[in-house]
């Protein structure tokens, strides 16, 4: 009978997947479809923050043809929480894509996949081996530090061949997930070695060196700014603009806004400043702020976030503002038009309802 340390690393690692994998619903009946909508939420959101929104997703579109015959705003609507929202306007998109040129169905083969718009090699890789058994090895954040360990290679050119190298290719589907299983419960920055299935096999374990690998990079420097919200009305609705030319929420309705730097104001790019026509808008209407803050962290940034009250209503004769999408809006249904996290903490301001109560 064969000792574990005579068993090959990746059915070790598949051993200790089937006993000690988290339960998550992409898991339970798995589709190409879920799989996609999976892989496409988890970029830059964590598992924890993903999943009771995923849930609401797959409930209002259960298929490629409810998500690509839904209207932009709603598919919005539910993306809201997990930011990035351009994902949400592509992922539909992408649905449409596959609907009309492989009759609904996720193409079997990596070049046809890679052809969807907005799909990757890594969800490509993903989707084919989970959905279909391809055998494919994936390569996301987790899977680099693994493999990165694994074989003691600092070249990131090298770490999709290794991967493939040590794929199982009789279970491609269970070995990526287990892969990226144990890069998020075990291979962990500060990794957790004893409870490694192939610590054995692990040649900077071997050698002592699992500091080295993967190589360290410089962390981009957060930028600390303030964002200013403005309430402005015209009949008691709220004016809502979207501006693809903006730093944040191009693809979705917001309230407008201005940025201001915290320190040093050289740090701010273009895209960062305001646009003229905003600028007119504000200083013909005259501003007021209302009392309180709160915070708020989009990559890269921590935002500090206030809300102004312009003092006269908008004039259609009298404001013009080009370049941007306009619509108005009651205070309730902020945070449906507005689908971002920030705009239910903006509701929360201290006193805020009472400027709408009738």
């Amino acid at each position: 009978m064969k000792t574990s340390s005579q068993i090959s690393p990746n059915l070790n690692l598949l051993e200790w997947f089937h006993k000690h994998k988290r339960d998550l619903p992409f898991r339970i009946k798995p589709t190409a479809y879920k799989i996609w909508v999976s892989e496409v939420m988890l970029q830059q959101t964590r598992v924890a923050a993903m999943l009771p929104l995923y849930d609401q997703f797959l409930l209002r579109f259960p298929n490629m043809e409810s998500l690509a015959q839904a209207e932009e705003e709603e598919v919005l609507e539910f993306w809201s929480g997990l930011g990035y929202y351009s994902r949400a306007r592509n992922l539909r998109k992408a649905c449409n894509y596959v609907i009309s040129n492989y009759n609904g169905k996720f193409p079997e083969s990596l070049e046809e996949a890679m052809d969807i718009p907005g799909v990757g090699p890594y969800t490509a890789r993903a989707v084919l081996s989970m959905a279909y058994g391809k055998s494919y090895a994936v390569l996301d954040g987790n899977v680099k530090r693994v493999v990165s360990r694994l074989f003691a290679e600092s070249d990131e050119r090298k770490w999709q061949t290794l991967a493939d190298q040590f794929l199982n290719k009789e279970n491609p589907g269970d070995h990526n997930q287990a892969m990226m299983e144990l890069g998020a419960l075990v291979c962990l920055p500060n990794p957790i070695c004893e409870n490694c299935p192939i610590q054995s096999a692990c040649k900077a374990s071997l050698t002592n060196t699992i500091s080295k690998y993967p190589p360290s990079k410089k962390d981009k420097e957060k930028l600390d700014i303030e964002i200013h919200f403005y309430i402005i009305q015209k009949n008691q609705k709220i004016l809502l603009l979207k501006d693809k030319n903006r730093r944040f929420f191009k693809d979705i309705y917001s309230l407008p806004y201005t940025i201001l730097p915290k320190d040093d104001e050289t740090k701010l790019g273009t895209a960062y400043l305001t646009p003229g026509y905003l600028k007119e808008l504000l200083e013909d209407l005259k501003t007021t702020a209302i009392p309180g803050t709160t915070k708020h962290s989009i990559t890269h940034h921590r935002i500090s976030v206030y809300l102004h009250q312009a003092t006269k209503e908008f004039s259609d004769k009298n404001h013009i503002l080009p370049g941007a999408e306009i619509i108005w809006t009651d205070w309730e249904r902020l945070p449906k038009d507005f689908p971002s996290s920030i705009a239910k903490k903006v509701l929360k301001f201290p006193g805020v309802g009472g400027l709408f109560s009738t």
